[in-house]
């Protein structure tokens, strides 16, 4: 299993579609198949960024892990999973706590 601290690929702060995306095309390249992505230190990500982090995770063929998410990037991750319930698109999400990330299972 690969492990990356998203701090030192991101910084802080994840701002932009474009960036989450490019990526996404590196984790596709990578060997392995389960990636571990660790959030400590992510103060932000916007929504338009916690959006398409979703597709490109339901269009990977690699297993991601997410730990370490604050209450501020699960909040976010909410704000999206409301957006497509509200427009009859579901899929199941992990329970969001300390550890483990509120992404789609």
């Amino acid at each position: 299993m690969a492990k990356i601290r998203l701090l030192e690929v991101f910084g802080n702060n994840i701002f932009t579609r474009r960036i989450i995306s490019n990526f996404f095309e590196e984790l596709k390249n990578m060997k392995e198949n389960t990636i571990e992505l660790d959030f400590s230190g992510i103060d932000f990500i916007s929504r338009s960024c916690a959006d398409e982090y979703v597709k490109q995770k339901k269009g990977i063929q690699k297993k991601i892990v997410e730990v370490n998410m604050s209450d501020n990037i699960c909040s976010m991750f909410n704000v999206v999973k409301s957006q497509y319930d509200e427009k009859g698109i579901s899929f199941s999400f992990k329970v969001c706590s300390n550890t483990k990330g509120l992404i789609p299972a």
